[in-house]
């Protein structure tokens, strides 16, 4: 009987010392669990990605109070004070079009000048293109402040060679031709204000308070990282949507998957041999994370998307001018995708994005709605009210 007790006991012991680990584990994978849903839902690559929440503005909401906030007292807006023989450093140049509903050119505008002080203000210069052939079709086009923030007001000519073309183009729907070509001639009238760099903007960005300063700290480090090489352009947005997998490079992934499994593998039954039972609990817990891309100035020659924000120096513009053809029917930033790899030229971007995409109709026409509503940097809205 005695005998029979002790052998309970003992029975009972051993369960236990099996379901204690069990539970412990257990409970922790299940905190891990939750800390990672908590942590990730905002990444678009990670298997916890919640389409639900990822895209509520939370920084953005606040911009956007602020740049209407500016364009209510745009009248005190400090203006350029610049000597006439004094070049620019930067030529921001912001092609609109009327869109359907919604018009966010002048939210663009404000969010880029709100927060600079006289002396920054006097370092850009900004060409505002109102871009369709009949400029009074644009709801934006008789604001005040249209006339009175950026440095030049820009509209086609009657005269333009191409405008008849032109206005076959937009009248027929042939977005793609009609934007490039809107890009080409903002993008000489930027090149002809002598600035060091030229920033092209889309009319449906939101900046963070603060960009000038780290974004000519950007510019300074692709200098130094491209002393004798040439480079075209510096993105001040990307969306992380695209980065990460892709399936034209699935050989790559393949690789490297087999290595990961083989090293796994090596590295467990290595454990096996040396290692003792009760370490091996404590050996087989491995916590892996994908860390985001570091804050910073990264080479980005792939998967940036879009043509949202891009800043081009002096030196390649002519070039670029003369590749980009306004007959072949490609978007903008496919176009320069193409010459970017065709010349053999870097593309770097700032993490974290410099600009937010707000537009929730395209400029492009119906059909492209969806995807202008998922064009979206995550990490943007993570900015602090105060912005940089």
């Amino acid at each position: 009987m005695a005998n029979r007790s002790l052998c309970v006991y003992l029975h009972g012991r051993y369960w236990w010392t099996v379901l204690l680990p069990i539970c412990v584990a257990s409970g922790l994978y299940l905190f891990v669990l939750h800390h990672y849903q908590s942590l990730s839902y905002r990444d678009p690559t990670s298997f916890f990605f919640d389409h639900s929440r990822a895209y509520e503005r939370h920084y953005s909401t606040r911009r956007i109070t602020e740049s209407q906030n500016f364009l209510s007292a745009s009248s005190d807006a400090p203006t350029p004070r610049r000597l006439p023989w004094e070049d620019p450093i930067l030529c921001v140049g912001i092609v609109t079009v009327r869109r359907r509903e919604d018009q966010y050119v002048g939210l663009t505008l404000a969010s880029l000048l709100d927060g600079l002080n006289q002396s920054e203000r006097n370092n850009i210069y900004i060409n505002l293109f109102f871009a369709d052939t009949d400029p009074l079709q644009h709801p934006a086009f008789a604001e005040k402040w249209a006339e009175t923030l950026p440095d030049r007001l820009l509209t086609y000519s009657r005269d333009h060679p191409e405008f008849t073309k032109l206005q076959a183009w937009e009248r027929d729907g042939y977005y793609q031709n009609k934007s490039v070509n809107d890009y080409k001639h903002l993008m000489n009238a930027c090149y002809e204000t002598g600035a060091k760099y030229i920033a092209m903007i889309e009319d449906d960005t939101l900046a963070v308070k603060g960009w000038l300063g780290p974004t000519l700290q950007a510019l300074n480090v692709v200098e130094q990282r491209t002393s004798g090489h040439e480079w075209i352009y510096l993105r001040l947005f990307y969306t992380e949507s695209l980065l990460g997998w892709n399936s034209e490079e699935w050989p790559q992934y393949l690789f490297w998957s087999f290595v990961v499994w083989a090293s796994s593998t090596a590295a467990m039954i290595a454990a096996r041999k040396w290692l003792k039972a009760p370490n091996l609990l404590a050996s087989s817990i491995v916590w892996t994370t994908m860390w985001p891309i570091p804050s910073g100035v990264h080479v980005m020659n792939k998967y940036g998307c879009c043509s949202q924000g891009l800043i081009f120096p002096h030196f390649i513009i002519r070039r670029v001018l003369d590749l980009v053809n306004s007959a072949e029917d490609l978007f903008v930033d496919m176009m320069l995708e193409n010459i970017a790899d065709s010349e053999g030229l870097s593309r770097f971007a700032v993490v974290p994005s410099i600009l937010q995409h707000i537009g929730a109709t395209s400029s492009k026409g119906y059909g492209f709605d969806f995807s202008a509503t998922s064009l979206w940097n995550f990490r943007f809205e993570e900015y602090s009210p105060s912005g940089i």
